[in-house]
C-alpha cells in the first residue's frame, strides 16, 4: 500500500489467489490482480476498486477480503505488510487445548457422551455419588474414632484413626452438608453457587409478586352452567394476595420443589396459554384439560434446558449489568385458576419501571437466525405470535 500525499490510498496490484476446490485445482491459473484506491477521511471512502477476476468488475470476494485484511492492519497500527511466516517461524500450538464450547465446572456435573451433532442424548457415563443416608455430616461418634479403638495396638488402627479427625475441627458447608474443614468432601464438593446475581449493591428489594395493589379486570367471557362439584373445584383454587406471595416463595425452586408440581397441575400455566385460547369444541377441551392434567413427559430438549437455563440465566444478567433473583410460582388472586413460573426477577437502574421479569429460552440451534419462533421485523426480533412462546411471554 503506497501513500500519495494526504488524499487517496491505493492498494495496486495485490495478488490473491482464488479459493478452489481441490478437484479443480490448477497450479498454472494466474493469480488474481486487485486494484483498489481509498480515501482518506473520516470514515474512510472507497474511490474505486477492480479484480481480473470474472466478478471483479463489481464487488468480489477478493476486493472484500483486501479490505477486511486493510481495517486489520489499520486497527494493529501497522504501516506496512507484515511479512508470513512459515509454521517454523511461529510459536507452536497443536499442545494447546481446544475450550471453544466447553467451560470449566465440577467432575461430578461432567456427563461422558459420544459425539454426535444435532443430537441431545438423555444417557451417558455420569457420576452416580449421592448422600447414602439422611441426616447432617458428620455423625457426632465419628469425630473422635479413637476410644472406640483403645484396646487395639496401634499398627492394628484402622486408617479412620490416622486421619487426623477431631471434634475440635469447624464445619463447612458442602453439598453433603456440614463436613469438616480440610476434609476431602469439603474441597471436591464445595456448596453450590448462588442463583442470584447483585451488581448494584444500593439497589432496593425485589418486590413481592404478584404486586400488591394490581388487579386483573374482569373477563367477558360466558362460562356454561356449571355442576357443584365444578364449582367447588374452581373455589378450592381460590387464594389471597399473602397465599399468593408465601406460593411463589416457597416454589423458587421450581421442578426441584413438589409444591411447584402440585400447586401447577390444577391451573391453566403460561406455557398453555395459546392452546387454551384456540381450543375449539368440547371434546378438544376435554383431551386438552386430561392432557394437562396428566403432564408431559420430560424429553431431552426440556432436560437440556433446564440444565443451561441457570447458566444462561446469570450470564444475561452479568452481560446487561442487571440484579437478578429467582421466581417461583406466581398465582394472581384475581384469577387463581391461572399460574405462571418467570425464571426471573430483574433489576436495572436504568429503565423504568426498574423491576422486571425475565423468561430464558434455550434453543438447541447453531444460531438465533435459525429460531423458529423469531422474525425479523424493522431491524429488530421479535416473537410470532402464532409460536406459543409469545403467548407465554
Amino acid at each position: 500500500m503506497s501513500r500519495r500525499g494526504r488524499g487517496n490510498r491505493t492498494a495496486s496490484e495485490c495478488e490473491d489467489r482464488p479459493h478452489m476446490k481441490p478437484t479443480s485445482f490448477n497450479r498454472r491459473l494466474c493469480p488474481s490482480i486487485i486494484q483498489m484506491t481509498l480515501r482518506d477521511s473520516e470514515p474512510v471512502v472507497l474511490v474505486k476498486s477492480y479484480c481480473s477476476c470474472v466478478a471483479g468488475c463489481g464487488i468480489c470476494n477478493h476486493l472484500v477480503a483486501l479490505l477486511y485484511q486493510t481495517a486489520h492492519y489499520s486497527e494493529c497500527g501497522m504501516s506496512v505488510v507484515p511479512p508470513v511466516l512459515s509454521c517454523t517461524e511461529t510459536e507452536q500450538k497443536w499442545h494447546k487445548p481446544r475450550t471453544m464450547g466447553v467451560k470449566p465446572g465440577p467432575v461430578d456435573a461432567m456427563v461422558v457422551v459420544k459425539p454426535k451433532p444435532d443430537a441431545t442424548p438423555a444417557s451417558g457415563i455420569r457420576s452416580t455419588l449421592y448422600k447414602g443416608y439422611s441426616g447432617e455430616l458428620p455423625d457426632p461418634s465419628t469425630l473422635n474414632p479413637l476410644p472406640a479403638y483403645a484396646d487395639m495396638e496401634p499398627d492394628s488402627l484402622p486408617p479412620i484413626c490416622r486421619m487426623n479427625i477431631t471434634f475440635d475441627k469447624p464445619l463447612v458447608d458442602s453439598i453433603f452438608g456440614k463436613v469438616q474443614t480440610g476434609s476431602i468432601l469439603s474441597y471436591q464438593h464445595p456448596p453450590p453457587p448462588p442463583d442470584s446475581v447483585v451488581i448494584h449493591e444500593d439497589a432496593p428489594p425485589f418486590p413481592k409478586v404478584p404486586l400488591d395493589g394490581y388487579h386483573l379486570q374482569p373477563t367477558d367471557c360466558s362460562y356454561e352452567i356449571m355442576t357443584d362439584q365444578e364449582k367447588l373445584h374452581l373455589s378450592s383454587l381460590s387464594v389471597t394476595l399473602s397465599q399468593s406471595h408465601l406460593i411463589e416463595e416457597a416454589t423458587r425452586c421450581q421442578s426441584e420443589t413438589p409444591e411447584w408440581h402440585s400447586l401447577r397441575k390444577e391451573r391453566v400455566t403460561a406455557s398453555h396459554f395459546r392452546e387454551v385460547s384456540h381450543v375449539r369444541g368440547t371434546s378438544t377441551a376435554e383431551k386438552l384439560a386430561e392432557r394437562i392434567i396428566r403432564g408431559t413427559r420430560q424429553t431431552p430438549l426440556m432436560k437440556r434446558r433446564l440444565e443451561m437455563e441457570a447458566g444462561a440465566l446469570k450470564d444475561y444478567a452479568v452481560l446487561k449489568n442487571l440484579n437478578l433473583t429467582k421466581c417461583g410460582l406466581v398465582v394472581h388472586p384475581d384469577a387463581p385458576w391461572l399460574g405462571a413460573s418467570p425464571d426471573g426477577l430483574v433489576y436495572d437502574p436504568l429503565e423504568r419501571p426498574s423491576f422486571g421479569l425475565v423468561e430464558m429460552k434455550c434453543p438447541n440451534v447453531a444460531s438465533y437466525i435459525d429460531c423458529k419462533f423469531l422474525r425479523f421485523d424493522h431491524g429488530l426480533h421479535k416473537f410470532k405470535e402464532s409460536h406459543c412462546y409469545y403467548w407465554q411471554v
